[in-house]
């Protein structure tokens, strides 16, 4: 049973299902650095804080929803995060969030 809940306005125009794969990974990764493995509210709570809510404030400090004003906010910010992981390059450049942001 799913116990994380998204903000219909916080993420619209975002699937579910493409916000709980991307809590997945976070998942994942951070499982890859612990001797044990956290649980998807964890991850959901770790992701909100080191995902999510940096990703978010770049976009609102930014004010990017202007330039794409048909665009909900949960697909902005998964459009934005998919092109923050591709500047990545795998995770071999360190790209902050205000970058990726800049350059989407």
């Amino acid at each position: 049973m799913n116990t994380i809940h998204f903000s219909p306005e916080e993420f619209a125009g975002a699937r579910e299902e493409d916000l709980l794969r991307h809590i997945e990974e976070h998942k994942y990764l951070a499982n890859q650095s612990l001797p044990y493995e956290i649980s998807m509210e964890e991850a959901f709570d770790s992701w909100n804080l080191l995902v999510y809510g940096p990703l978010a404030a770049a976009i609102e400090d930014a004010d990017l929803q202007k330039a794409f004003p048909d665009t909900g906010k949960g697909e902005l910010f998964l459009g934005v995060s998919r092109h923050c992981h591709h500047m990545k390059r795998g995770g071999t450049v360190e790209v902050s969030a205000r970058e990726a942001v800049l350059d989407f």
